[in-house]
């Protein structure tokens, strides 16, 4: 009996298309159908396969969103200034900022 070819071996297209609430909506979706173990395996993979593409999607849209943040500091002279945002510097470890 000779096979179809199967639409998993395909490319997962279209999640670099979605914004990040959407892809995270769909992410959600796909998680759902998942769990509830209620695919068939091939439509399992399937979703698997996308949810990859989409997890992949959400964390380029938030490592560029990370790159784009920007922190406003005081300068030598008490002005504000502004410089890229570096979450490897704990500026208060101690967690009372704001307290």
């Amino acid at each position: 009996m000779e096979r179809e070819p199967e639409a998993s071996m395909a490319p997962v297209t279209g999640a670099e298309a979605l914004d990040y609430e959407a892809a995270l909506g769909e992410l959600d979706a796909v998680l759902g159908r998942l769990e509830d173990g209620k695919a068939p395996l091939e439509e399992a993979m399937e979703l698997y396969e996308r949810g990859v593409a989409l997890v992949r999607r959400c964390s380029s849209l938030l490592d560029g969103a990370e790159k784009r943040v920007m922190e406003l500091s005081l300068g030598p002279e008490g002005d504000p200034v502004e410089r890229p945002f570096d979450p490897a510097i704990d500026l208060d470890p101690a967690g009372s900022r704001g307290a």
